[in-house]
């Protein structure tokens, strides 16, 4: 799965919404399925980032972290090629499975086992959190929706995870067309003054104001990651993008004037 990672500023040169008419925001989240479903890339950069926490829940709670681990590893499956004569087998080593649904299907089940057991904290949230991707990946986006919700309610802005559950809770609004909800859930990371992806967040919002016609918004915050994140790798994109608006209207003449 490492080749599948990618950079922020890689993913960002992608097709979005400033290059499509107003209203196209959906199309953007359609057309960019790699970048809003995280999983592949930033989920494993999390596990990376975190797998101290969970070595630490593991001799706290063993029974969980072993229930994670599973789920990792059903994960790390293969999906027997279509018309393979080799029967599936989940409980392999490696585990194989029929069809990619029936891999995902088995690790959900395998991560909600984790959270039954460690709740809603430490290995108990990285679960949740798999638990939400899979539901999206699986086709049931208001499973997904109301998942990351909840960890955006539970987690603490500090913590690793919190900005990815507001991301992809974020895409999933928009992608059902309340960009207003969208909106909402990108502002929490804006007002966090210093806090992380506050950029990328301040961009997204940007580009949700084009796509809606709120061109002046949109140029506003587009200016405002130039100002405020001038190394930032989306603060090029912005440029690029607040270039590609539509000039600002010129002001009325002032009455009595020619």
């Amino acid at each position: 799965m490492a080749k599948d990672k990618i950079s922020r500023k890689e993913l960002l040169k992608k097709e979005d919404a400033f290059i499509a008419a107003a209203g196209q925001g959906a199309v953007w989240v359609a057309a960019n399925r790699r970048q809003v479903l995280v999983g592949a890339a930033l989920v494993i950069a999390v596990i990376v980032g975190t797998w101290a926490v969970v070595e630490t829940m593991h001799s706290r709670n063993q029974s969980a972290s072993l229930e994670f681990q599973r789920g990792l590893e059903l994960l790390g499956g293969q999906v027997l090629p279509e018309g393979s004569e080799t029967p599936a087998d989940p409980t392999a080593d490696p585990p194989t499975f029929a069809s990619e649904k029936e891999q995902r299907e088995a690790a959900r089940a395998q991560f909600e086992k984790a959270v039954d057991i460690a709740g809603s904290k430490g290995v108990g949230a990285l679960a949740r959190f798999f638990v939400a991707d899979l539901a999206e990946r699986l086709g049931d986006a208001q499973a997904a929706e109301q998942g990351f919700v909840a960890l955006t309610e539970s987690l603490a802005p500090s913590e690793s995870l919190y900005f990815l559950a507001v991301e992809r809770a974020a895409y999933l609004r928009e992608a059902r067309g309340d960009q207003a909800g969208a909106q909402k859930l990108l502002d929490q990371l804006v007002r966090r003054e210093g806090g992380f992806y506050r950029d990328f967040a301040i961009f997204h919002q940007a580009r949700l104001w084009a796509a809606s016609g709120e061109v002046d918004r949109a140029r506003k915050a587009l200016e405002r990651v130039g100002e405020e994140f001038p190394t930032s790798p989306v603060a090029e994109v912005a440029k690029d993008r607040l270039a590609a608006l539509p000039a600002p209207a010129a002001p009325a003449p002032e009455e009595g004037t020619k």
